[in-house]
């Protein structure tokens, strides 16, 4: 009896671990989308790379390796102590698809920097309300993640904010492109910002992918 204590006692410590775990991972998804909206908006104010800039690229670097450190932690655990298949499959499944959500918005953060692309001030508050909405995906797409692991009944209701957050990101992109096009500036440039709308833009169909998938796992574990 003793032993048997002790390891249901091990095992609801390692399970208390894995929940602290993926609640700092939640947390530094939700920084990553708030650090990389304050750097967008400190480039957006010069139409280059500043001090400010430098320092938000840095933190999100911090995150970023960070984020990557507890998911190998994570995924480690799922695979060792998880006895669901199905679940351990969901859980990997929505841990890498987070993770691609951070490294997304650090790999446009780098080519900002690098490009340094010419923004003209009149496009700025079109950049910014798109990172907005974009911004909002990713805070719903966090909360359906937390929901999946505490009420799954709430998920579909995170998800379906996310699917309407995406839809007015994609409004906001076509609009934004449709302006850009219309301007007198070179081709040339017409394309470099259509490359930038375009990433931005791509966190949140991202955003929209996962939540997808956790309406399709929450409504498995309601089973």
């Amino acid at each position: 009896m003793m032993i048997f204590d002790k390891i249901k006692n091990t095992l609801l410590v390692d399970s208390q671990r894995l929940r602290n775990d993926l609640d700092s991972y939640f947390d530094l998804v939700g920084d990553a989308g708030e650090v990389f909206a304050c750097l967008l908006g400190q480039y957006m104010s010069t139409s280059s790379a500043n001090p400010p800039f430098y320092a938000s690229l840095q933190r999100l670097n911090e995150i970023e390796l960070a984020a990557d450190a507890l998911r190998r932690g994570i995924e480690t655990y799922v695979y060792e102590k998880t006895l669901i298949p199905d679940l351990r499959s969901d859980v990997l499944k929505m841990i890498e698809q987070l993770d691609t959500l951070i490294n997304a918005q650090k790999a446009l953060a780098i080519s900002l920097e690098v490009e340094q692309p010419a923004i003209p001030e009149q496009f700025a508050p079109d950049f910014i309300a798109l990172q907005q909405s974009v911004q909002k995906c990713l805070e719903h797409v966090v909360l359906a993640s937390r929901a999946f692991f505490r009420d799954t009944a709430a998920v579909r209701d995170h998800c379906h904010k996310v699917i309407f957050c995406e839809s007015e990101a994609d409004r906001l992109c076509t609009d934004l492109k449709r302006a850009v096009f219309s301007s007198e500036e070179e081709l040339s440039w017409k394309l470099h910002m259509r490359y930038f709308i375009e990433r931005i833009d791509m966190v949140a169909n991202r955003a929209e992918d996962l939540a997808d998938q956790l309406v399709i796992f929450a409504l498995k574990r309601s089973m």
